[in-house]
């Protein structure tokens, strides 16, 4: 409300005319300036008489008594002050929050480990990028995966849900461990859920719960989901000391070594992506080792060329 707006609706309340709507405003104006502003302020003996007349009418609407004209005027003058000032205080923590964020990377070629400000711990795959405010707020923890691969074992808290956001999906817990895959070449985002309870949505709808060996597919494009049941921890092998795929396009095996071994596959075969295939890479394998395999599985010639495999 602006000064012009509290001025009039004083006036109102002093010749006995506000109604009920009007009269629950100022209550709720003067919750607010008790709510918010700082204890023990000066404006205090100002608001407490007006809040009495207020909560006085509100009872006995036939008794109406006048306030002072010139203290109506000052109590205007001092409730638009403190409005104003909690206005700008409101927009300077939103500033402050909105710039008091940090990207972290995990680069091409090497996994990331990080800690978030309530202790909460992210492993980042190989090419994996997460933006997190350095503080979290009072009410909620929020990050957002930019891009690739995470797995997050949440500090428990729950009087602060923790959410991460990716460009569709938003995963939420009070405290949990539970794996998301989200990279922009691949058509699906999936969260693997290692133990507690996770609550998944969209803008648009509800997933519901999935509990530890449960997993979420959701597809961009259609924004179709399904469920899985997991046995094994295949969708944490990146983690450990195999890499195991399961019925995979091979654009998604490509995914996987180009940000693992920071090289570019080069192939235009769309028979490639058509087949399904599953495979374990031992985590200790150079390049030209994973590329023998390869070799062996499709029959293809896989030609590594300083950071490109050309494959024909």
């Amino acid at each position: 409300m602006n000064q012009q707006e509290i001025k009039k609706l004083l006036d109102k309340f002093n010749a006995g005319k506000c109604t009920d709507e009007e009269l629950q405003l100022l209550q709720h104006v003067l919750q607010q300036l008790d709510t918010e502003a700082e204890p023990g302020g000066d404006t205090q003996h100002l608001k407490q008489p007006l809040w009495d007349r207020i909560e006085s009418q509100t009872i006995n609407k036939g008794t109406v008594r006048r306030l002072n004209t010139a203290w109506l005027k000052v109590a205007a003058a001092v409730l638009v002050a403190v409005c104003a000032g909690l206005f700008y205080t409101r927009l300077s923590r939103r500033k402050t929050e909105a710039l008091a964020y940090q990207t972290i990377t995990a680069p091409r070629g090497s996994m990331k480990q990080i800690m978030l400000p309530d202790s909460t711990m992210v492993q980042l795959n190989a090419g994996t990028a997460i933006k997190f405010p350095v503080t979290f707020s009072a009410s909620k923890r929020e990050v957002t995966l930019l891009g690739g691969e995470a797995f997050f074992d949440v500090k428990h808290d729950v009087k602060k849900p923790f959410l991460v956001h990716t460009a569709q999906v938003t995963t939420q817990v009070l405290g949990t461990s539970f794996n998301i895959k989200f990279y922009k070449e691949l058509p699906n985002i999936q969260v693997f859920v290692n133990s507690g309870k996770v609550e998944i949505h969209s803008p648009k709808r509800t997933f519901g719960f999935y509990t530890p060996q449960q997993q979420l597919t959701y597809n961009k494009q259609d924004q179709s989901f399904t469920r899985q049941q997991i046995s094994g921890d295949h969708s944490l092998s990146w983690m450990h000391d195999e890499l195991i795929l399961d019925s995979v396009s091979f654009n998604e095996i490509a995914v996987y070594l180009q940000n693992r071994y920071s090289v570019t596959f080069n192939y235009t075969s769309k028979k490639l992506n058509k087949q399904r295939y599953s495979v374990r890479f031992s985590n200790k394998l150079n390049i030209k080792q994973v590329l023998d395999i390869l070799q062996l599985i499709d029959g293809r010639k896989y030609k590594l060329t300083g950071d490109t495999v050309n494959i024909k």
